[in-house]
């Protein structure tokens, strides 16, 4: 399974990300109060995924990049598990 994660976003009054798999579709994390809590929960999420080998994770830095990744994974122009991972 390949999933994209969205950068930290600040939304409706905390902080969220949003991620991506051909299977799920796009999905957003809980809302946080605190960032440092929106974070933690990233990047636990990155871990577990990482964890498992048959998961490719890749870390989007910008919104904009996040959201062409998705379009590109809906269309199938680009294999998610040919784009090179961001930490």
């Amino acid at each position: 399974m390949d999933m994209l994660v969205g950068p930290l976003l600040q939304r409706n009054g905390g902080y969220g990300y949003d991620t991506f798999t051909v299977a799920d579709g796009l999905r957003s994390s809980f809302r946080y109060l605190r960032l440092d809590a929106a974070r933690y929960d990233q990047r636990a999420l990155i871990a577990e995924a990482q964890r498992d080998p048959r998961c490719n994770v890749r870390v989007c830095e910008t919104r904009t990049g996040f959201e062409q990744s998705v379009e590109a994974a809906r269309r199938g122009d680009v294999a998610m598990a040919d784009t090179e991972p961001q930490n």
